[in-house]
């Protein structure tokens, strides 16, 4: 699959060609000694009930530690941004004034795409910081309320009719692998702009969580403030484990509701009721071939969640160090609710590499880049090392910093075997398997370094061309089988459709991994309605058989 013919849609919201989004509720929280969180001041456009809600959403456990934050979330069905802001008190008042002003806005479908709420979160930052300074005043409130609020607009709007007229609503960026325009490029305050740093985080275990959020399983991160990233994280993987409408029209009938995962961002211990409805097949998350759990992605302050098991399915500890420099980072530890680690399977971190190297490139494009190496004593002027290959040393070198092998799955027995076998055949015959895996990674990911304007869109069209390698394989090895072509199990379920190492290779998944087979299987019972079985082979390597798995 080429890189510059994917043309499958982000769903990134990125434009301001309509203006911010409309305000349905607006409200100050402030700290009281007394009672706690409360809400001072509150203006809502509807009938929302904000008393008892919007307070711990707002100010999620721990904020008080820091100097000033953001946060998203969800409630009752509107998607909410707030701004914190800790300014100076008396010693009567703890030597901090607490303040957290937030607004709610229409969610704009059942998938947590925030209303595009982030276009108003600069504002949000200053009204924050200037009460948390001035408490005695809440005529900027009045002020932001009356220019965003939907009433006003739709007045403002009425007023304006048989003007000029914008676009409808904000462009998504398509995926296509194309250098993006200047107006293209993702705005301040969008979520997305933190993919760069969400990479560097999770290093290779990002194709495992992609792995877990394709599976719609309910993901939780759990962090410490400040929970703007964790927040931020949520969409990103959200976004990354979408799946395009050409793609999707490959599914079963029944999965339309699976084609994102849905966000509900910040989380706390006042949100646990919620979450156990969500578990409650009454509830709607019923989807094919699984039980009646909905998938979600959430991020909570309160560890006291991450010991309830029965509400997720995968939980992400996400570490302080993640800002860390590379020699003091570590990677975060993804468990499955009954503890089990999950790991990066080999081929992952082979992939990472060459995407981390993408991603070097990239950040030091605007410098000087180092000469290649010459030998000056030899007439023959031609450079030892190509600049390419000095770029690929510095990378591995930065990548090797932070290299953790504890979260990557560890050789098997047969592949040490296998290899060891290939160390005496032929050069050609060692490397042919590795390189046409490796070709294939390589062309998927592309030139990330050309994109001056917007990496973070070619990140995404990188993973969602990922899935549809998947979903396309997938579909055609089941066309093959209804055509005759291949062979299926007769088993107590039915029938089940037989694949085996070639077909996990083209699917880019790895042929030793077990996990990688564990998840292909059930991603074929979620989106085909398919039982999956997994063949294992051997491989003839100079007279001998050796067992693939």
């Amino acid at each position: 699959m080429s890189a510059s013919t994917d043309s499958s849609a982000a769903n990134v919201e990125t434009s301001n060609e309509s203006g911010p989004p409309e305000i349905e509720a607006l409200f100050l929280i402030r700290f009281d000694k007394k009672v706690g969180y409360t809400i001072a001041w509150k203006r809502s456009a509807t009938d929302i009930a904000l008393e008892n809600a919007v307070e711990f959403k707002s100010l999620p456990s721990g904020l008080h530690a820091v100097q000033n934050d953001l946060v998203y979330f969800t409630h009752e069905g509107y998607a909410g941004l707030s701004a914190f802001a800790k300014g100076d008190a008396s010693a009567e008042e703890r030597n901090a004034n607490f303040v957290s002003v937030g607004i709610l806005v229409k969610n704009e479908g059942r998938f947590g795409r925030l209303g595009r709420a982030w276009l108003l979160a600069g504002q949000l930052e200053k009204l924050a910081a200037a009460l948390a300074d001035d408490s005695d005043t809440v005529t900027p409130l009045e002020d932001f309320w009356e220019e965003h609020n939907s009433g006003s607009r739709s007045r403002s709007q009425a007023s304006d009719k048989g003007g000029a007229k914008g676009h409808s609503r904000a462009r998504a960026i398509s995926t296509v692998s194309v250098v993006t325009r200047d107006d293209e490029s993702l705005p301040a305050y969008h979520p997305a702009l933190s993919i760069l740093r969400y990479m560097d985080t999770f290093g290779p275990l990002v194709f495992r969580l992609q792995q877990a959020a394709l599976l719609r399983k309910r993901i939780l991160f759990v962090a410490s403030p400040p929970v703007r990233t964790a927040c931020e994280y949520v969409y990103n993987l959200s976004v990354l484990s979408s799946i395009s409408t050409r793609d999707s029209d490959l599914l079963i009938p029944g999965t339309e509701d699976l084609v994102r995962l849905p966000s509900l961002f910040s989380i706390g211990v006042h949100d646990i009721p919620h979450l156990e409805d969500l578990r409650n097949p009454k509830h709607g998350g019923h989807t094919p071939g699984s039980e009646a759990s909905e998938g979600w992605a959430a991020c909570t302050t309160d560890e006291i969640i991450s010991t309830k098991t029965q509400l997720y399915d995968i939980v992400v500890e996400l570490p302080s160090t993640h800002d860390a420099p590379p020699q003091a980072r570590r990677w975060p530890r993804i468990r499955t609710s009954d503890g089990s680690l999950i790991r990066a399977s080999q081929r992952d971190v082979a992939r990472y590499k060459i995407l981390h190297k993408e991603l070097f490139r990239h950040r030091n494009g605007q410098q000087t880049q180092p000469e290649a190496y010459t030998d000056e004593d030899n007439d023959d002027t031609a450079p030892l090392l190509s600049r390419d290959e000095v770029d690929t040393k510095r990378a591995d070198d930065d990548f090797n910093e932070a290299y953790d092998d504890s979260v990557v799955e560890p050789m098997t027995w047969s592949r040490l075997a296998y290899l060891g076998f290939m160390w005496w055949a032929s050069a050609g015959e060692r490397d042919a398997y590795t390189t046409a895996e490796r070709d294939t990674d390589r062309e998927l990911i592309g030139d990330l370094a050309e994109y001056s304007q917007s990496v973070e869109t070619a990140l995404i069209a990188y993973f969602h061309r990922q899935t549809s390698l998947l979903i396309q394989t997938l579909s055609q090895v089941i066309e093959s089988e209804r055509a005759g072509e291949r062979e299926s199990d007769e088993d107590d379920e039915g029938d089940a459709l037989v694949i085996d190492r070639d077909d996990l290779s083209r699917m880019g998944l790895d042929t030793w991994s077990e996990a990688d087979r564990a998840f292909v299987q059930e991603f074929g019972s979620l989106y085909f309605g398919r039982a999956i079985g997994v063949k294992g082979s051997e491989v003839d390597c100079c007279g001998l058989r050796v067992p693939v798995f």
